[in-house]
């Protein structure tokens, strides 16, 4: 069975689909959202796109002139076949240079997880410096429970849902291999790092399971 990597991953927006409960919602609810805060003349940045099909049908979906669409992404096997509605960047979002200067709003879904924890504050914290007033960092993690008998819950109904697309080897594989690479935070530890950044609105917009979604504003 091949190890899951994002360097070798085929069809990853199917895959992630299949692999977060209520993806299609979520992403239905972060353009709804995300038209409110675009602005003409802004940059929107979404930092660890993929793909970058969400960044595509917000220029499609939200008809704001000259507003430049970025999305940075480090695994090369993400890029796009086509670039006609944004721009797709080969970047390290932890690369002290990123640029995110002019910007309405700042993407982030299911990303800082897979960052060392000592490097997801130093970018929230340049996020936040490089957000307009008024703008607002849209962020999805997937996170852990303090309450043991609750974070089995809710694990293994997650388990539930995936088999309805995965094998049971296939979901045990992917688990081993993310070992090594995700870290989740609990909602309140994740909540704390923002607030120590300078966000001081924050609300929770979506809650599947253990997968959540944050709007912070400025």
């Amino acid at each position: 069975m091949t190890k899951f990597s994002f360097d070798t991953i085929e069809d990853f927006d199917n895959h992630i689909e299949l692999s977060v409960p209520n993806y299609s919602h979520l992403s239905e609810l972060i353009r709804n959202i995300s038209s409110y805060f675009i602005k003409s003349g802004t940059n929107v940045f979404d930092v660890g796109c993929s793909t970058g099909l969400l960044l595509k049908n917000l220029c499609i979906e939200i008809p704001q002139s000259n507003v430049r669409y970025v999305g940075y992404e480090i695994s090369e096997n993400m890029k796009p076949k086509t670039q006609a509605f944004f721009e797709w960047i080969k970047k390290d979002i932890t690369d002290p240079n990123l640029d995110l200067s002019n910007s309405s709003l700042v993407l982030s879904i299911f990303t800082l997880q897979f960052l060392p924890i000592n490097q997801r504050k130093p970018l929230i914290q340049k996020i936040y410096n490089s957000l307009n007033d008024g703008g607002a960092f849209i962020i999805s993690e997937k996170t852990y429970l303090e309450n043991s008998f609750l974070n089995d819950v809710f694990t293994f109904s997650y388990y539930d849902y995936k088999m309805k697309s995965f094998s049971e080897n296939e979901i045990l594989a992917k688990q081993k291999d993310l070992r090594y690479i995700m870290r989740p935070l609990t909602e309140i530890e994740n909540i704390e790092m923002f607030k120590e950044c300078g966000f001081k609105k924050i609300e929770c917009f979506f809650s599947s399971l253990l997968f959540k979604g944050w709007i912070l504003t400025k």
